[in-house]
């Protein structure tokens, strides 16, 4: 079942956050949080088409943008 949609709001939210972690040198940290927003679902396709399912998989990106737009099965076609 796809996360529900994130608002504009909380994407905001959680850049700036993501921001400060870096700006303290929490580099890891800021990464993981930037992670929770939705990847743009044509960078999903292009990461599937040129590394393949499970790379886009094991990278932990939000893919819920991409399968609003692909479907659910999108990986796996």
């Amino acid at each position: 079942m796809p996360s529900p949609k994130m608002t504009e709001e909380e994407e905001i939210a959680i850049r700036l956050k993501a921001l400060e972690l870096k700006k303290q040198g929490k580099l890891e940290e800021s990464m993981a949080l930037r992670k929770q927003i939705p990847l743009a679902p044509y960078l999903a396709k292009i990461g599937k088409d040129y590394f393949g399912a499970e790379c886009v998989i094991k990278t932990g990106w939000n893919l819920s943008a991409a399968e609003e737009e692909f479907g659910p099965d999108w990986l796996t076609k």
